[in-house]
């Protein structure tokens, strides 16, 4: 990890498994999300199944093939999928097709994993495989290939197509050059956010930001962490980018601009 004091943090996963973000972080204050990684890893079954009792567990598979045992039902994770599982719902990974990179995301930061039994021994048929989106009281699987769900605030609150208590995540893809400058200088202005944090993760490409008079840039496999109440901007992608953004905690009406020394940027 790197870091400028308390203005930002740079996180690094890949060729990294385990913690990328973890809980009860000893730094200035106690990070709000925990974010994990796994590097190309044989597939594997949790010892048991196990719940959360406050938090939300996200699985962003990027390669390989995941099978999770959701409220005793069997659903299969594919790559550039995500799936959501609600606080107080029994759930564990079962097995799947490798090797498996995946992201796990856990909002809020909580260590709240309570055992609730073994995995049994036998492990029902796999549900919905027809559609690849699926909406249960439990949480969702969401495909992210779908145009619908791109380039907006796809998790979250308000206008958000898929709604969660903790967090605001949107997962970008821009091809072109001319989708990646889209909006860039009009609608990405210098601003801050009073009480919640932003995330910002690469996966293809770079980003390029201002964050108050500093230059920072963003590859493939690192996450830019920038705490509340710091100045910053987005400058610039270079495609093919994809990507995501996490906002935690949520909060609709916290951002504001702001003003930082003006400062040249290379896009």
């Amino acid at each position: 990890m790197t870091s400028d004091h308390t203005k930002y943090a740079r996180y690094t996963f890949r060729g990294r498994t385990g913690y990328v973000i973890a809980p009860d972080n000893p730094s200035v204050t106690q990070k709000p999300i925990t974010v994990g990684h796994t590097d190309l890893v044989t597939p594997w079954s949790d010892p048991g199944v196990h719940l959360h009792q406050h938090s939300e567990e996200y699985y962003l598979l990027l390669q390989g093939e995941l099978r999770i045992l959701v409220a005793g039902a069997l659903v299969s994770l594919k790559p550039k999928e995500i799936l959501l599982v609600r606080p107080q719902v029994p759930h564990a990974i079962v097995g799947g097709e490798g090797p498996i990179e995946h992201i796990g995301i856990r909002a809020p930061a909580y260590r709240d994993k309570q055992p609730v039994g073994d995995i049994p021994q036998e492990i029902p048929p796999m549900i919905n495989e027809r559609e690849r989106e699926l909406r249960r009281d439990w949480g969702y699987r969401i495909p992210l290939g779908a145009s619908s769900n791109q380039n907006c605030w796809l998790i979250g609150a308000g206008t958000a197509r898929f709604q969660s208590s903790h967090l605001i995540l949107a997962f970008l893809n821009f091809p072109t050059p001319k989708a990646a400058s889209a909006g860039i200088g009009t609608r990405h202005r210098l601003h801050l956010h009073q009480r919640s944090w932003e995330y910002y993760a690469v996966l293809k490409g770079t980003r390029t930001f201002q964050i108050d008079n500093k230059v920072v840039k963003i590859d493939a496999g690192e996450v830019l962490e920038v705490p509340p109440q710091v100045c910053h901007t987005l400058y610039g992608r270079q495609p093919p980018y994809e990507g995501f953004t996490l906002r935690v905690p949520i909060d609709l009406h916290d951002k504001v601009e702001c003003s930082a020394p003006s400062i040249e940027v290379q896009k």
